[in-house]
């Protein structure tokens, strides 16, 4: 919630209706711009681990979190891939990571068919998220990849 939140919405719905812009060809030239969109992804936890109200919280926090952006972006049906910290090894960790990676499996649970965790310490190839990751891209591809196809496989069970 806030200043951060309001400028990320207002630059996702402003790249929305510049999609043309950005991958020309997409639209008819008398069209104006239709999109659905289908989902959220959320790669986040970072800062909220130095803080135990935060961790306390996160959990419900997130689920607030889908709902708003579901209610901003005119998608009730929308679905959300949440993808864990990658040094956070769930077997073991505790405190604020523990609350953390917990509300985020809450969440999911929550919210069967409608939003998904992804695990991410077996992706990750060392560092952790705040010196990300070590800066290396293939701890990133293999999250990526793996919110794409958590992501195909939540929309997927809409056809079933």
């Amino acid at each position: 919630a806030g200043l951060q939140y309001d400028g990320d919405v207002a630059r996702a719905k402003k790249l929305l209706f510049e999609l043309e812009k950005y991958y020309p060809g997409i639209l008819k030239r008398s069209e104006t711009p239709e999109f659905e969109v289908a989902g959220f992804f959320w790669w986040q936890g970072d800062k909220d681990r130095y803080n135990a109200a935060h961790s306390t919280m996160y959990g419900k926090n997130l689920g607030q979190l889908f709902k708003t952006l579901r209610k901003d972006f005119n998608a009730p049906q929308a679905k959300m891939v949440v993808a864990t910290l990658g040094q956070t090894n769930k077997d073991n960790a505790t405190g604020n990571e523990k609350m953390i990676i917990e509300g985020m499996f809450a969440f999911a649970d929550a919210n069967k068919g409608e939003a998904i965790i992804l695990y991410t310490h077996p992706l990750s190839m060392g560092g952790a998220s705040n010196g990300h990751y070590g800066k290396n891209a293939k701890t990133y591809m293999n999250v990526g990849l793996g919110m794409g196809k958590s992501m195909v496989e939540l929309l997927s069970s809409d056809k079933k």
